[in-house]
């Protein structure tokens, strides 16, 4: 059985022509192996033609069999690279953390350990004594960090 890291490891040697990393490697019984990849500027389908191609040359089919598939990472997976979360600043991020809590806020920044989102919330105004938005920026650090969700809108 081909080993995923060794997968995954030579999946991002491949020579693409721009940074991009190997967001995650699948894989189903009887060596079935998905791997996604990421970059900043967008994944074409020649750039996973040229890493699938990268890797059935490192692999000898004639000693073992395997299925391969290479896509780009898509908006119904979670993010887990730091240049997901690069490339999404701007858009609204669903945020559930490691105790439960879920947030939903705009993705403003990526730091070295941790993001910042913005979100409006209710609050009762000093001077009307009335519920009224305001604005929040919270970091949150990685390590607290269940998941990350983009949130499409078709509006």
């Amino acid at each position: 059985m081909i080993d995923k890291e060794k997968i995954k490891e030579v999946a991002a040697s491949a020579n693409l022509g721009k940074d991009y990393v190997v967001v995650d490697v699948e894989v189903k019984p009887v060596n079935n192996f998905t791997v996604f990849i990421e970059s900043i500027s967008n994944i074409t389908i020649g750039d996973c033609v040229t890493v699938s191609r990268f890797i059935e040359e490192n692999f000898d089919r004639e000693v073992e069999d395997y299925e391969l598939s290479v896509s780009s990472a898509g908006i119904d997976k979670p993010l887990t690279a730091k240049i997901q979360y690069q490339k999404n600043i701007g858009k609204i991020a669903e945020v559930i953390l490691k105790d439960g809590k879920k947030l939903m806020g705009m993705l403003t920044a990526v730091c070295d350990n941790s993001i910042k989102i913005t979100f409006s919330q209710k609050e009762k105004s000093a001077e009307t004594k009335k519920n009224v938005l305001v604005d929040k920026e919270l970091e949150i650090e990685f390590s607290n960090i269940k998941s990350v969700m983009i949130v499409v809108s078709f509006k």
